[in-house]
């Protein structure tokens, strides 16, 4: 077996083992179908038998046929607009879901995961439109910490339990500029942006004990009424920045995430103590997810008591109230709360 099949087959195994473990509400989803398909395909291609993976491309036909056999649909006509629609949303959630593709590749003592390729060649009949799986090398910076054996026998007990990162998700349109801050190059500005409530505070009583003796009345009523009014904007819009600065973790709000997700956290990367280099890193957004010891149900991430109350808890899908979990997201571990 040459380098090239071994690569697929390895391929083909992490994507069984992501479709196994995946609980996201969008496995139903068209998108994911179109990506079974192209594994299924790949896997009893008599190509990728005769060690001919570069032969292993599937037409828009094809793709569609297997698309209908997996929905337990009658066969209808191909729809190769749809199928394209299709292919673009699962280019995303595949990008999306990398964080744990690359883990469950990890644990698996494999060096790829699955990426989905759609071609334009040249047939006898004009232009044809092929899909292909490739297998692309892991990039081992973005896999969380590895599974050990202790983990493993603890999450047999339904007192246990383990997280895993299932995405590192696309806010919506208005959110999304969260993604992109760069700390290790803006560090100034970012900080001063988080700490600007207290600023404007001590500015604001600064200015009140002027008032108090009869100077700068007029800028100082101004100032002291548009600092409250920023002061409960950003307690109610960017509280979670200064959470995740206190913690290096905290919930985004609702608002911020599209409706296919439930739950996501805003997270700090740091630097090695000793590095000499800034405490952050860099800021990411990510999904955590379990499967639930008890009932087998996906663990959502949620904040619990008041709005603005710190601390992380999981929670099952099926029964929040009664299987709740504790979340520690530097060994990805939890505990059943009392």
């Amino acid at each position: 077996m040459c380098d090239k099949t071994l690569a697929i087959h390895e391929t083909i195994k992490v994507a069984e083992l992501f479709w196994e473990k995946y609980d996201n509400k969008n496995k139903g989803n068209s998108f994911w179908i179109i990506f079974r398909s192209i594994v299924e395909l790949t896997k009893n291609a008599p190509e990728l038998e005769a060690n001919k993976p570069e032969e292993c491309y599937f037409s828009t036909e094809e793709v569609w046929r297997k698309f209908e056999e997996i929905k337990v649909k009658k066969e209808s006509k191909v729809d190769s607009s749809r199928l394209g629609k299709e292919y673009t949303k699962l280019i995303e959630q595949l990008e999306c879901s990398e964080v744990m593709l690359t883990n469950i590749a990890i644990e698996s003592g494999i060096s790829f995961i699955p990426e989905i390729f759609k071609e334009n060649n040249t047939g006898g009949q004009g232009k044809q439109t092929n899909y292909r799986l490739s297998a692309k090398p892991i990039n081992t910076e973005i896999a969380s910490a590895p599974i050990d054996e202790t983990k493993k026998i603890k999450q047999k007990h339904p007192n246990h339990i383990e997280y895993y990162i299932e995405s590192t998700p696309k806010l919506l349109p208005w959110a999304r500029w969260i993604q992109h801050l760069n700390f290790e190059k803006y560090p100034l500005f970012i900080a001063f942006f988080v700490s600007s409530p207290y600023f404007v505070t001590v500015v604001g009583i600064i200015l009140f004990g002027f008032m108090s003796k009869g100077i700068g009345l007029s800028f100082g009523g101004s100032f002291i009424t548009y600092g409250a009014i920023y002061i409960v904007f950003f307690m109610l819009f960017f509280r979670y920045f200064i959470t995740a600065f206190e913690n290096n973790i905290a919930l985004l709000p609702d608002w911020m995430l599209p409706l296919k997700l439930t739950s996501a956290v805003l997270q700090h990367e740091l630097n090695k103590p000793g590095s000499g280099k800034l405490r952050i890193k860099a800021i990411s957004v990510k999904v955590y997810s379990a499967k639930c010891p008890i009932c087998n149900h996906r663990i959502i991430i949620k904040s619990i008591g008041f709005p603005f109350n710190q601390r992380l808890i999981g929670q099952c899908d099926l029964n929040p109230l009664e299987h709740r979990y504790s979340f520690d997201f530097t060994n990805l571990t939890g505990k059943k709360l009392r």
